[in-house]
């Protein structure tokens, strides 16, 4: 038998007092006294009764509180017997062969449970047993979900209503209004069975639960479960049963507890201390939010980040003894402050991810993926721990590079293909990218002749820019450096919607391709490198756009560029990674630039081939992605310095990756991945 007390923590649950009585076991003695004749015996039957709770129907009394015997003697007579006694005696019966079958009732005479079984009543055989196995009748399901409608936007709920026996497996997907749904079931043979509902935010899990429900002739089974693992019931983690001789037990989930605060991505074992109850006498089945994990008494979890709803369902051999209990609690990001931690993994499908896949965060929080295997623009919404398509944009392009500029609804993407532009226009009420303007494979330095032979950056809109946007390039036959801004007017003959000067061209001393580059979020300060130690570096002063540039050996094999916070008005500092070390340069754009420094990477490790730098929202903190080791690093910015902080291992060798608008989540690319990274930053101290 089992009894399963209504859990608590962050779920409601109907707490329901009936009591089940399941299995009946009726022990037949035979007695011989000295005047008996051979032909007859006493007959003892001996009942025992137990009790089980989980959600039943609520009128009606689920114990068994009387019992009905018919027996069928070897000559064919019938006998029938009523008690509210668990011993009952038929005195002077034949011997031979008896038919006996008991119904257990309740006080109102519904028959919740019967067993039957042929017996050869002799001087050798004189115990019999008749197990109530059969529940009777067939009764009804009405089970309410419900969550937060605010929260879920196209909702989708599949429910798995199966018995314990696996005589009825049903998958139902009910019809939803306002943020509820009803599991409405007629006809189910009377038993016990389980409902997994599991809730869907278009495509992405955001809920789910798995519940112990009885059925019982005639009568409806009611109840309501609340999705939102936010809210909270009254009782968690205990659970009744009894052992095989009857005797209830109070079992407990040990490991964690109802409402706890676990740390994400550690793991943590969990365990059902069945108090005695052997293993051979018990089946257990483990679900984390809605899905099956393990059918052991002691397991382990290791949650991503968020609200998770632990269940467990169990049974002891005794009929109808199943019912089931939760715990709700809570994985969050704790230790190091700004250290992101794993929180789910996008992969390939409806959202299009493959080869150089860049991302970028839009003004109303969506996020955009830009595959050029699939020439693919995918809008995303963020829900609980993935991504929910949107809407997806064809490009027919391959993109090198996108930017959502500051300004707020352009995007702006580069092609490395043909060196061409493209900016897009952002609608949030529809999630697309609409008014395409393209620069026809040409990107304009001055006239039709002359183009880019390689394009590399987007820079922001910055207080020195008359157009839309800033692009860094290099031609041979130009410039070493050109921004370009996109206009909407036909300035070349027979092109339209060309990037053109706008007249701010960089330009100083001898032609010099400047392959690794970055900006900061204001378009204000640019910095330049190359592999072979030339570097620059511009900033925005006064509104007028200033570059100096120079040259240091401790910059030969640089891999990546991030621009650090400014010292003053007029100065810029940046840092460039160098194999395993941070080379920082600083410098006053009236006096010029230099290198002031360099940060050996010991704590972080070796070979670690960073291909990626860019910095947190507040300026605080800057990223490295590792190609080596697959990793990302964090380092506090201080001044002229970069002191280590923390390291997360990664399962893909990263290439891109940005940070939410609102600092929280942050999103890794692999190089030639199909998939996707989702992370979550720590924005509380220890």
């Amino acid at each position: 038998m089992v009894t399963f007390n209504a859990i608590g923590g962050k779920m409601k649950r109907q707490k329901l007092n009936s009591i089940l009585a399941i299995v009946l076991i009726l022990s037949l003695a035979l007695f011989i006294s000295c005047e008996a004749k051979k032909n007859t015996a006493d007959m003892r039957i001996t009942m025992e009764k137990e009790v089980s709770r989980t959600y039943t129907p609520t009128d009606v009394n689920l114990s068994i509180t009387n019992y009905e015997l018919t027996c069928t003697s070897p000559s064919n007579e019938i006998f029938k017997y009523t008690t509210k006694r668990n011993t009952f005696i038929l005195e002077g019966v034949a011997l031979g062969e008896w038919n006996i079958k008991a119904d257990g009732k309740n006080d109102n005479g519904t028959v919740l449970v019967s067993g039957s079984t042929t017996f050869n009543l002799n001087d050798t055989n004189t115990n019999a047993t008749v197990i109530l196995n059969e529940l009777k009748g067939t009764g009804n399901v009405s089970l309410t979900y419900s969550w937060n409608s605010s929260l879920v936007k196209s909702p989708k709920l599949v429910i798995t209503f199966k018995g314990v026996d696996n005589t009825e497996n049903r998958t139902i997907e009910p019809p939803i209004s306002s943020g509820a749904a009803v599991l409405s079931l007629e006809g189910i043979p009377a038993g016990s069975y389980t409902s997994n509902a599991i809730l869907y935010d278009g495509s992405v899990q955001v809920s789910g639960a798995i519940d112990a429900v009885r059925v019982v002739d005639a009568k409806t089974t009611a109840g309501s479960i609340s999705l939102n693992l936010d809210d909270a019931p009254a009782i968690a983690g205990h659970i009744t049963l009894e052992n095989k001789v009857g005797t209830p037990v109070n079992c407990v989930i040990t490991g964690i507890e109802n409402g706890q605060v676990l740390t994400a991505q550690k793991k943590y074992d969990i365990e059902l201390d069945t108090q005695g109850i052997s293993a051979e006498d018990i089946t257990i089945q483990w679900y984390l939010d809605g899905k099956f994990i393990s059918s052991d008494k002691k397991t382990s979890i290791t949650p991503v980040p968020g609200m998770h709803r632990l269940d467990i369902i169990a049974n002891t051999k005794m009929l109808g003894s199943t019912g089931s209990t939760q715990i709700n609690f809570e994985a969050a990001v704790l230790g190091v402050t700004g250290q992101p931690v794993l929180a789910g993994v996008i992969e390939n499908g409806d959202i299009k991810i493959g080869g150089r896949t860049n991302i970028d965060f839009l003004p109303d929080g969506k996020l955009l993926i830009v595959s050029d295997t699939y020439q693919t623009a995918s809008i995303c919404s963020i829900v609980r721990n993935s991504l929910k398509l949107e809407n997806s944009v064809a490009i027919n392009k391959a993109i090198k590079k996108i930017r959502v500029l500051n300004t707020g609804n352009i995007v702006a993407m580069i092609s490395d293909s043909d060196n061409s532009a493209l900016r897009w226009t952002y609608d949030k009420n529809t999630c697309s990218l609409i008014n395409l303007v393209n620069c026809a494979g040409n990107i304009y330095p001055h006239t039709a002749a002359l183009k880019f032979d390689r394009i590399y950056d987007i820079v922001h809109p910055g207080s020195w820019v008359t157009g839309s946007f800033g692009v860094i390039g290099y031609g041979d036959e130009v410039t070493a450096i050109s921004l370009r801004h996109l206009t909407n007017s036909n300035t070349t003959p027979g092109s339209s919607d060309n990037f053109v000067r706008s007249g701010r061209t960089v330009n100083y001393g001898s032609l010099i391709d400047y392959s690794i580059t970055a900006s900061s979020d204001d378009g204000d300060c640019i910095g330049y490198v190359n592999p072979e130690g030339k570097a620059a570096g511009s900033k925005a002063i006064n509104g007028t756009l200033k570059t100096k540039a120079f040259e240091d050996s401790r910059l030969v094999g640089a891999s990546a560029i991030a621009i650090m916070n400014s010292p003053d008005t007029e100065s810029i500092r940046y840092a460039v990674a160098v194999g395993d070390s941070f080379v920082i340069c600083k410098g006053n754009l009236n006096s010029g630039l230099s290198v002031v420094g360099t940060v050996s990477r010991t704590e972080d490790g070796s070979s670690l081939n960073t291909n990626y730098m860019f910095t947190d929202k507040k300026g605080t903190y800057l990223y490295a992605l590792n190609t080596g080791d697959n990793s990302i690093s964090q380092y506090l910015m201080e001044d002229d310095s970069l002191t280590f902080v923390a390291k997360t291992d990664l399962e893909i060798t990263p290439q891109r990756a940005a940070i939410s608008n609102s600092g929280v989540y942050m999103f890794i690319t692999g190089n030639d991945s199909s998939k996707i990274l989702m992370m979550k930053i720590n924005t509380q101290s220890e």
